[in-house]
């Protein structure tokens, strides 16, 4: 299927006459994150995975700088020059931006006379969550890097990408998303350790059930940058500072800076908010950590536990999830055959997933979508749940 889907992709351009041994195409996928939410920017611990949902970019090398790009998912043209990084800002089409941050993050490798793409670019799910908006960026870094010469290592180009959605998107994420799509492995779990911008692939323990992932989109999209999620990042440096103080550490600036007995001792003298936030990221912390082992274990009913508890930690402490997200926790947790769920993504909307038995995978794929639907009928029209599995990370092909 996924051959079929990159055939389909390289059709597109072929019908613009570009020979087809010429065009490549980037398959980026979507990714999870089981454990380790709105830690990676406090150097917590993380848990990411891969998903075989994906975005695909075909493309050809430009004889000039400019850049030229068509979406199966949205209107209009995407055109811009290389050579010009200053009108790179305001791309002729809204869904171009993270195009232009990733010419924008790689102006300083580029050549002198940078070569351009010809593309088309198509997205496989809907909505939030999953971080398509990494997926895509990711894809248009790879196919510049290609075209252009340039050879960057994987953590690198996870680097790049980082600045490019902090300093040209605006969001203020940590590597989580990023590390993840170009890490993965099938059939692995990515131990992310986000101070040294390394990773580990975990094989699961043989001891492991068969499961299947379970992505359910709530019928809501949002645009990160528009919630509250970089207020809750500005809260936990925040937090980090005054920690700092309390500590007398002074070059520490981040939560993951601090030790559990640090926390312990002078947590109670944060304020209210900044407690909450960093509550939760020591909380997770843990939860990474005896993931880890459960995971190796292969103890996919205790880790599915730990899944629910983190979500629970992330409205409780870090303030996140819609009454839509949270009524479809609920649903989640009460459904049997589910050995954890939790929120996907940053928690203002989007998707949540779940650790589903195989045996059952279809039969409660079902039940959740119909069970959530019928509870919020205004958004039966957009939301859907569907089965996906783990997969490897990004690559040209």
């Amino acid at each position: 299927m996924l051959a079929d889907l990159i055939e389909r992709q390289r059709g597109k351009l072929a019908v613009y006459g570009h020979p087809a041994e010429a065009i490549r195409v980037v398959v980026s996928p979507y990714r999870i994150c089981p454990l380790g939410a709105h830690s990676d920017h406090q150097y917590g611990p993380v848990l990411g995975m891969a998903v075989n949902a994906h975005t695909f970019l075909s493309f050809v090398p430009a004889d000039s700088s400019e850049v030229r790009i068509t979406s199966e998912n949205y209107s209009g043209e995407l055109h811009f020059d290389l050579s010009a990084p200053e009108g790179l800002e305001s791309s002729s089409t809204p869904w171009g931006r993270y195009a232009a941050a990733a010419a924008q993050a790689l102006s300083d490798r580029l050549p002198a006379s940078p070569r351009g793409i010809i593309g088309s670019v198509a997205g496989a799910l809907p909505g939030g969550g999953l971080s398509s908006s990494a997926s895509v960026l990711l894809s248009y870094l790879y196919a510049l890097a290609e075209v252009n010469g340039l050879e960057m290592s994987p953590s690198e180009l996870v680097s790049v990408a980082l600045r490019a959605e902090r300093d040209h998107v605006g969001v203020s994420v940590g590597i989580l998303d990023h590390a993840a799509i170009v890490g993965s492995r099938k059939g692995h779990l990515l131990s992310i350790d986000t101070r040294e911008v390394s990773w580990q692939a975990l094989p699961l323990g043989s001891a492991a059930p068969d499961f299947r992932l379970l992505v359910v989109f709530t019928g809501i999209s949002r645009n990160l940058a528009k919630t509250g999620y970089n207020q809750r990042v500005k809260q936990c440096f925040s937090a980090a500072r005054r920690l700092a103080t309390l500590t007398g550490k002074a070059d520490a600036g981040h939560l993951g800076d601090f030790s559990e007995e640090e926390w312990r001792i002078h947590g109670d003298r944060l304020p209210p908010e900044e407690q909450r936030r960093a509550r939760h990221f020591y909380g997770e912390r843990s939860r990474v950590e005896r993931g880890i082992e459960l995971w190796k274990e292969g103890d996919l009913e205790t880790f599915g536990r730990l899944m629910n508890a983190s979500c629970e930690s992330s409205i409780s402490n870090y303030q996140t999830g819609s009454k839509e997200l949270i009524s479809l926790q609920n649903i989640l947790v009460d459904t049997p055959g589910i050995y954890g769920a939790r929120f996907s993504g940053a928690g203002f909307g989007g998707c949540s997933i779940a650790l589903v038995a195989t045996d059952e995978a279809e039969q409660i794929r079902s039940h959740v979508e119909h069970t959530f639907k019928s509870t919020f009928p205004q958004h039966a029209g957009r939301a859907r749940a569907f089965l996906v599995e783990s997969d490897d990370g990004v690559r040209i092909v």
